[in-house]
């Protein structure tokens, strides 16, 4: 009981000098897909794509160096392959977008804490969930029913718990068939940052990470087009990702709610007064 009681007062010490930071944050991020087969990219090209981010982060801070940090953001990952320029008689043209929603938990570091223009260190997993997505094909078999030429087809990303050869593909319309989706997909995240203290509640905040994925998108054995026959996604490669994001947070000191405090003051008692 007198060790229960003991860290209850560490934890009740440690809070009252914490802080918590809540705020929107946005950015964009540049997607490099990595196949699991690398001859893909003998008869395909493969390109960088760049698209946006948006959600909450979450800040937890202290008196000393260390904070947490985390987030709950929309991301849109992109990827296009097209037959490459030696293949003169192939037609291929696959853009998908993908959806997530994407969580990390980044240990951050924190130098100049003194001063209101501070640079911090992170690092973390990240965890995402495939919401689903969509995308446009042109190929040689969409190309011979396409009324005019060039007209790319549209198709959803369809999840089916079922295998493959337990459905009829015929059942579906416009769709990429995904029956084995890693829809929960791991990361690493190493980062740097600045941060800006506006007032002893405000903050803004800029970083920098790079997402290092360790998660294929799917099973290529459970994936088909439902309306083409002569062409197959590859869905066996994981997107790493360079992001940037930009955030303004509002603070919250749980110390300072009692009755007669002002929480304007989320710093302390007093203003923390920077260096020049």
């Amino acid at each position: 009981m007198k060790r229960l009681l003991l860290l209850v007062l560490m934890l009740v010490s440690f809070s009252s000098q914490a802080q918590f930071w809540f705020g929107p944050k946005i950015g964009g991020q540049i997607i490099v897909p990595q196949y699991q087969a690398e001859s893909r990219r003998d008869s395909f090209k493969i390109s960088n794509k760049v698209n946006w981010h948006a959600g909450i982060g979450m800040d937890y801070s202290t008196e000393g160096h260390f904070e947490v940090h985390t987030e709950l953001m929309y991301m849109r990952v992109n990827n296009r392959t097209q037959a490459k320029d030696i293949f003169q008689d192939q037609t291929l043209d696959s853009k998908t977008v993908n959806h997530f929603l994407t969580a990390p938990l980044m240990a951050r570091v924190v130098f100049m804490k003194n001063s209101r223009f501070k640079v911090f260190v992170e690092a973390g997993p990240r965890l995402s969930w495939w919401l689903g997505g969509k995308g446009t094909i042109i190929s040689d078999e969409t190309e011979e029913n396409a009324s005019e030429p060039g007209t790319p087809v549209k198709f959803n990303v369809q999840f089916v718990k079922e295998e493959l050869d337990e459905i009829n593909v015929g059942d579906y319309n416009d769709k990429l068939i995904v029956t084995k989706p890693n829809r929960l997909q791991y990361a690493l995240d190493f980062g740097v940052g600045w941060l800006f203290d506006i007032t002893p509640s405000q903050r803004a905040i800029v970083d920098a990470k790079i997402s290092w994925a360790h998660s294929n998108m799917a099973f290529n054995d459970g994936t088909t087009f439902s309306n083409i026959n002569n062409y197959e996604e590859d869905l066996e490669y994981r997107s790493h990702m360079f992001v940037v994001s930009v955030a303004y947070m509002f603070g919250y000191n749980p110390a300072l709610t009692t009755k007669g405090k002002s929480t304007s003051n989320v710093g302390g008692k007093k203003a923390k007064k920077y260096k020049r």
